[in-house]
């Protein structure tokens, strides 16, 4: 992905979800994205997603939420929704324990982008962890 295009990808996923589209279907996530958000997902300092869910790879990884894998797609209906959940959970599961990484600014908008990268591609490739 171009680094233009990189930078306006927050405007472009505003813009499409104004018209229901997501920017799934219109622009592939980078490798680089992707492996910089499986990078924060495996951190102990920032997203440690491993502290409570399974992903594949994880040694020793959590059970207190739900494995990411697979099942993604079939909860969030775009990568943008995705996004929107990790920077606040509550707003979508109000009994969630899950932390508000974006709006307690755990992560930047770009981390959960890239974070929401990672998770989305292991729901399309179909791993399981």
């Amino acid at each position: 992905m171009s680094a233009s295009l990189t930078r306006s990808r927050p405007a472009l996923v505003v813009a499409l979800a104004a018209f229901g589209m997501s920017a799934a279907a219109h622009a592939a996530d980078s490798a680089s994205d992707i492996a910089a958000g499986k990078e924060i997902a495996f951190g102990l300092k920032e997203g440690n997603c491993v502290a409570c869910h399974s992903l594949p790879g994880a040694a020793m990884a959590g059970n207190v939420g739900p494995r990411l894998g697979p099942w993604v797609h079939g909860v969030f209906h775009s990568e943008s929704e995705l996004v929107k959940y990790l920077y606040d959970p509550q707003a979508k599961f109000a009994h969630t324990v899950m932390p508000e990484f974006g709006k307690n600014k755990m992560l930047t908008e770009e981390q959960l982008e890239q974070v929401s990268a990672y998770v989305w591609s292991l729901s399309e490739k179909g791993e399981r962890p």
